[in-house]
């Protein structure tokens, strides 16, 4: 049988995983904004990011369209605005 303090541990890092998890999830679900996403497909094109972005070049969106289909999707861009490849419209000025 677990002693108590083991049983606690296991909980809390259960708990922080999931509290990460759920925060990843809801990051990534709200990181194409409406300015982004002008058609509202849920993706970005590079016409697309360059209004938002002027600076973007296709190199920079390249390294950005992880899976190489030529748009980028949620997950593309809150890596991106993760790992600051791209400044978040909403938050930086």
């Amino acid at each position: 049988m677990m002693d108590c303090l083991t049983l606690i541990g296991k909980t809390v890092k259960n708990v922080t995983l999931v509290a990460a998890l759920v925060t990843s999830v809801a990051f990534s679900a709200n990181a194409m904004s409406a300015d982004t996403d002008t058609d509202g497909d849920g993706m970005a094109s590079f016409a697309e990011l360059q209004l938002v972005y002027p600076f973007l070049t296709d190199s920079m969106f390249m390294d950005i369209d992880t899976n190489g289909d030529g748009l980028i999707n949620d997950e593309e861009m809150a890596i991106a605005l993760e790992l600051g490849n791209l400044a978040n419209p909403e938050t930086d000025t």
